[in-house]
């Protein structure tokens, strides 16, 4: 990732993080501040607040989706807060009603991500997602209250109608529902009540729309091109298209596919590929690879997860021996559902260098390229002429342990198709 895509992506999560998440109460109290009539800058008070807000917004961005560390952090501004105000007015400030709510909102938010992080029903997601949204139109509101009553209270201290004691006092919680009352008799505040309301309605039911397409289209992309993929080009979106990659490919064929496909029905052959390909999907997940694509009756996959190739390798082959292990019952499970048999499969699996990228005009493909690619896929047609389901290049024979490396016999060392270079490899041992 580049400097200006780690600056870009780091702004966006901290903008999503403030204006949704966390420090809503901290920043609409400052915005409060602001307008008012003094110096803001002046005050140490809004210096501090201000300052914990910045740290705690980053340490959120920073830790992402780490609920532990999350809900810790959301706490910094009030904490902050209340040791400050505790020191300059006592423990009387803590029943201030701008201190209370800055609290319980904090505290509301928390449990609401909470939530949100460990359920795992979209339902509840989507609640959540809508009390978040009201909440911080709440937030606002609620201040906004505040705000005004401190203005009025400050006010009639001015022309000396009340004393300095009466007017701390109304800003306590046991006096907030005669403050509310009072505020509510100028009918511009029911307005600014009223459509703060119908406004968190709104942006709540946006959201919730757009909860619902997101699922769509997560779910859409998942079924087509994989999870794994699916991880990689979100991950990648605000970097290059490509990048290369030293990774392990295997490559798997069906034997006779061409003969099989025009003597049975076209809805037998998918459903039996469906179920085939589902099989390997398992397979190669539970190896720790990735399915890169289907071409009609072969498939691609890579493993790179692994700290080093050789691991990458074994898992590989131990993927493909699996598979090969799997074929009698397939054509057992087949057989019972009346889908085409498999007479056999042919697997190719290499090592080296490709290009993982996004390939094509309007319509692309998230795919790999290269010569590994290539080799890969030829070494498998092989499969057919040597008489073995499993051939893997030197390259890769070298990088197995001793027990698997027993499994394999040397076979040749060609020039594959359209190379000019020799390539050794090593079939299955099926004696």
């Amino acid at each position: 990732m580049t400097a200006s895509s780690q600056n870009q992506h780091f702004l966006i999560r901290f903008f999503n993080e403030i204006a949704l998440y966390s420090g809503q109460y901290a920043l609409f109290f400052l915005f409060m501040k602001f307008s008012a009539h003094q110096s803001f800058w002046t005050s140490s008070g809004n210096i501090i607040l201000l300052l914990a807000l910045l740290i705690q917004i980053t340490a959120l961005v920073y830790y992402g989706d780490k609920i532990g560390p999350r809900i810790a952090f959301s706490f910094l501004s009030p904490f902050v807060y209340t040791a400050f105000e505790t020191v300059q007015e006592g423990f009387i400030s803590l029943f201030n009603i701008g201190h209370l709510f800055f609290w319980v909102s904090t505290f509301l938010l928390a449990c609401a991500q909470y939530i949100g992080h460990t359920t795992k029903r979209q339902t509840t997601r989507f609640v959540i997602e809508f009390l978040v949204s009201n909440i911080n139109i709440l937030i606002f509101i609620f201040l906004y209250f505040f705000f005004d009553l401190k203005l009025r209270l400050q006010k009639e201290l001015d022309l000396g109608k009340i004393s300095f004691d009466y007017a701390q006092e109304e800003l306590f919680v046991w006096r907030l529902s005669d403050g509310f009352w009072e505020f509510l008799d100028d009918p511009a505040h029911i307005y600014i009540i009223l459509g703060g309301l119908f406004l968190s309605l709104t942006i709540a039911y946006s959201r919730i729309k757009i909860l619902v397409l997101s699922q769509k289209i997560d779910t859409l992309l998942v079924r087509y091109i994989g999870e794994e993929t699916r991880d990689k080009l979100v991950h990648r979106s605000l970097e290059s298209n490509s990048l290369r990659l030293k990774t392990v490919l295997l490559y798997a064929d069906i034997r006779n596919f061409t003969t099989l496909s025009e003597k049975s029905d076209a809805s037998d052959i998918v459903s039996m590929l469906n179920f085939y390909y589902g099989i390997w999907h398992q397979t190669i997940k539970s190896h720790h690879g990735t399915i890169n694509k289907f071409i009609g009756d072969a498939l691609l996959a890579f493993f790179d997860k692994q700290e080093n190739l050789s691991q990458s390798v074994i898992l590989a082959v131990k993927s493909a021996l699996e598979m090969l292990d799997a074929m009698a019952r397939i054509n057992e499970d087949l057989k019972a559902q009346n889908l085409p048999l498999i007479e056999g499969i042919g697997i190719g699996i290499h090592c080296g260098e490709v290009i993982l990228g996004d390939i094509g005009g309007e319509r692309k493909d998230y795919t790999l390229i290269g010569d590994t690619v290539n080799t890969t896929s030829r070494l498998e047609s092989l499969c057919k002429t040597y008489h073995t389901p499993l051939i893997i290049s030197e390259a890769c024979y070298v990088l197995l342990d001793e027990m698997l490396k027993g499994q394999f016999l040397y076979i040749s060392s060609i020039a594959l198709k359209g190379k000019a270079e020799k390539i050794a490899f090593y079939g299955l041992n099926v004696a």
